[in-house]
């Protein structure tokens, strides 16, 4: 049990990646901190939108101990950057980029008394772009940026900072596309098909791990 009496957050665990971390992490003993703005299958869920200064204080307000923190809420918008609604170029990065941030700015001065580890979820598309994503893709460009950041500002520390970049994963981001826009995400895969949240989950957990 590799995360036995350890305190894991875990951002946009209602669903997709975030739940398939944080289900994994807890059935190896993690107590989860579930933060998302659904409500999530875990004792301890706390409800509150990641982008909000605010709300993600209090979400944090009590805790005495982190462990590890996993930022893994995220939304995604279709669109070039000529096509793209200010409005949700801005939603887009106030979840993805701001959210990520303003969790790991509570997060961390409670990890630093004992090291930890934070991994952020970024994209495969954040090194190789997509066609029609121009304000999701810069928005996991910026995650890869705050990681190496964050990784040379907190190693004397003893926290480590990790990002995965998976590639297209079947999750209720893609759950609204056609089949047959699945079928071609699918192939751009060497398996020849989507990933899965679980596929993620194994790698997270060796990151987060210490």
């Amino acid at each position: 049990m590799r995360f036995s009496g350890k305190t894991i957050v875990v951002t946009g665990a209602a669903s997709g990646l975030g739940l398939a971390i944080a289900s994994a992490a807890e059935a190896e003993g993690a107590r989860i901190v579930a933060i998302d703005r659904a409500q999530s299958p875990f004792p301890h869920a706390r409800t509150c939108d990641v982008a909000d200064e605010e709300q993600i204080a209090a979400a944090f307000a009590g805790l005495e101990r982190i462990d590890g923190l996993v930022t893994s809420a995220g939304i995604a918008r279709r669109a070039k950057v000529d096509e793209t609604a200010m409005a949700d170029y801005d939603a887009v990065m106030a979840v993805n980029v701001r959210g990520a941030f303003l969790a790991s700015k509570c997060a961390l001065p409670l990890m630093r008394a004992q090291g930890g580890s934070v991994l952020h979820l970024s994209s495969g598309v954040a090194t190789t772009g997509t066609r029609n994503r121009a304000a999701y893709s810069a928005s996991k460009g910026a995650i890869v940026s705050l990681t190496l950041n964050m990784a040379l500002d907190y190693a004397r520390d003893r926290v480590r900072v990790n990002c995965l970049c998976p590639g297209f994963v079947n999750t209720p981001l893609l759950a609204s596309m056609p089949p047959e826009r699945r079928a071609k995400l699918a192939a751009l895969h060497p398996l020849g098909r989507l990933g899965d949240p679980e596929d993620i989950a194994h790698m997270a957990l060796f990151l987060l791990s210490y």
